[in-house]
C-alpha cells in the first residue's frame, strides 16, 4: 500500500465525513459555469437532508434518497413533497461516515434501493439491495424483494451503493473495500474473496449472476450452487461513488475515489482489476508491476483513462444522453466532486475507448496535477458537495448537492441553456 495506515484512516474519515457535514465548502457559494451558453437553476432549494442519489420515475417525478433518515423523498414538478414515499431502517451508528441509504436506480417502474441495514436479532449489519415496484397511482414503493445481500464489516468505510442499468438490462452495483485487506484488494496471501472491492453484475429479476460474467465457475468457487465470484464483474475497487453506462457502446465506466494520491476515471471491461490496494492512478507512476497484483482467471489490469493528482474526492459520473446542452456535450462525460463542488467535463475519443483533451500536458500522461490543468477540465464551480448527476427526461443535466455548513441541507440544480446555443 502506498499510503500509511494512519494517513489512510485520516483520509477516509475526511472524504467520507464530507458526505454529511464537513466544512470545506461555503454554504453561500453560487454555482457558476465556464460556458456562458449554460446556466444552473434551482429545482429544489430546501428540505432535503444529506441526499445521496436520485432517479427519475417519469417525466415529472424524481425520487431522492436521504442517507441518514432512510427516507425516499418525492419531488413532483419541482416541488419536494412533505411526506416520504418510503422510510427504511438504516444503520446510523456512524453518522459522520458513509453507511445509510445510498443508491437508487429505476427501470420500467422497478426501483432498486441499496442501503446499509442495522444489525437485528442474530443478523449482522449488512449492505443490501432491494427491488420495489413503483405504484404510479398513489406514488408508493411496494412489494420489496431482497436481491443482493452483502457484508458491511469491518467498515464502516466504503460501502459503495451506486447502481447502473446496462444496455443489456443487467444491473451493476459496486461495494468498496470495507477496510478489508484480502485477495480482492490484491493482497496475495490475504483472505479469499469476500464480496468487497467489487463491481457486481446481476439480473434485476432475482439477483442471479449475469450469464456472461468473467469469473463464472472460477477455480476458487464452490462445487455446488452459485459460487462466491459468479456475480463479480470487476475487483480491486477502493471506493466508488459513480457508475455510468456509455449510451453508444454500452461499456461500463467508473469514477473511483482515491486515498491521497489519485482519483480515477476507469473503463470497466469484464474481469477488470483496478489495482487497489497496491496502487491508484497509472501503474507507471508507482513502484508496482502487474506481477504484484492478484490475478484471477479471466482478469486483467488496465490503467485509468484519466486521473486527478492529488485526490479531490471524486463522486458521480454521468454520460449526457442528450443534445439539449449542445452537440459538444452529447454522449460525453460529467463528473462531480465532494470537496470543491466542481463539475468536470470530458470528451470521449472517437473510438470511445478513452478521453481526448485540448490540454497537451494532460493528453500526454492523462493526469491533471496542477491548477492550470485542473482548470482546463472544470466546467462548473460552487455547487456544494455533489453526490449525483443524472440526465433528466427533458434532456438537461440534474445535479444533486448539499451544503456542508448547513448540516447536509440538500439542493437539486438543473443545467440548461442560458439562451441561444448558437451564439
Amino acid at each position: 500500500m502506498r499510503a500509511s495506515s494512519t494517513w489512510l484512516v485520516y483520509t477516509l474519515a475526511l472524504i467520507l465525513s464530507l458526505l454529511i457535514g464537513g466544512h470545506l465548502i461555503s454554504a453561500h457559494a453560487q454555482p457558476t459555469l465556464k460556458d456562458a451558453r449554460l446556466k444552473a437553476e434551482l429545482v429544489v432549494a430546501e428540505g432535503l437532508s444529506s441526499p445521496t442519489s436520485m432517479a427519475f420515475v417519469d417525466n415529472n417525478i424524481i425520487l431522492v434518497l436521504e442517507k441518514n433518515s432512510g427516507e425516499v423523498r418525492l419531488v413532483s414538478n419541482g416541488i419536494l413533497q412533505e411526506e416520504p414515499v418510503l422510510k427504511l431502517e438504516v444503520d446510523t451508528t456512524t453518522l459522520t461516515c458513509c453507511r445509510g441509504l445510498l443508491g437508487i436506480a429505476n427501470i420500467e417502474n422497478e426501483v432498486f434501493l441499496y442501503l446499509t441495514e442495522p444489525a437485528k436479532d442474530d443478523q449482522p449489519i449488512r449492505n443490501t439491495l432491494y427491488k420495489y415496484q413503483w405504484n404510479e397511482q398513489n406514488h408508493t414503493l411496494v412489494n420489496p424483494k431482497l436481491i443482493l445481500d452483502l457484508p458491511a464489516t469491518p467498515g464502516p468505510n466504503h460501502p459503495g451503493g451506486k447502481i447502473a442499468i446496462g444496455k443489456d438490462h443487467y444491473l451493476y452495483t459496486v461495494i468498496g473495500d470495507l477496510n478489508n485487506e484480502g485477495q480482492l484488494q490484491n493482497i496475495e496471501d490475504g483472505p479469499e474473496p469476500n464480496d468487497s472491492s467489487v463491481i457486481l453484475k446481476i439480473s434485476p429479476k432475482d439477483g442471479s449472476s449475469a450469464k456472461d460474467n468473467p469469473f463464472l465457475k472460477s477455480n476458487n468457487n464452490t462445487e455446488q450452487g452459485e459460487s462466491q465470484m459468479d456475480k463479480y464483474y470487476a475487483y480491486g475497487i477502493r471506493n466508488s461513488f459513480g457508475l455510468a453506462i456509455d449510451p453508444l457502446t454500452g461499456f461500463l465506466w467508473e469514477a473511483e475515489n482515491g486515498d491521497r494520491d489519485y482519483d480515477e476515471v476507469n473503463i470497466v471491461r469484464p474481469g477488470f482489476n483496478s489495482g487497489w490496494s497496491k496502487l491508484m492512478g497509472p501503474i507507471s507512476e508507482s513502484d508496482v508491476t502487474e506481477e504484484d497484483l492478484v490475478r484471477f482467471p479471466n482478469s486483467h489490469y488496465s490503467d485509468p483513462v484519466f486521473s486527478w493528482s492529488p485526490s479531490l474526492g471524486i463522486t458521480d459520473i454521468e454520460f449526457l444522453n442528450s443534445s439539449k446542452l449542445g452537440v459538444q456535450y452529447q454522449n460525453n462525460i460529467f463528473v462531480g466532486d465532494i470537496t470543491s463542488g466542481n463539475i468536470y467535463f470530458f470528451k470521449v475519443n472517437q473510438t470511445r475507448t478513452g478521453l481526448t483533451f485540448d490540454n497537451a500536458e494532460i493528453q500526454e500522461d492523462l493526469i491533471a496535477d496542477d491548477e492550470e490543468q485542473l482548470e482546463s477540465i472544470t466546467l462548473g464551480r460552487g455547487f456544494g458537495g455533489i453526490t449525483d448527476l443524472e440526465t433528466g427526461p427533458d434532456g438537461f443535466l440534474y445535479v444533486l448537492t448539499f451544503d456542508q455548513e448547513s448540516d447536509g441541507d440538500g439542493k437539486i440544480y438543473r443545467i440548461l441553456p442560458s439562451g441561444d446555443l448558437n451564439i
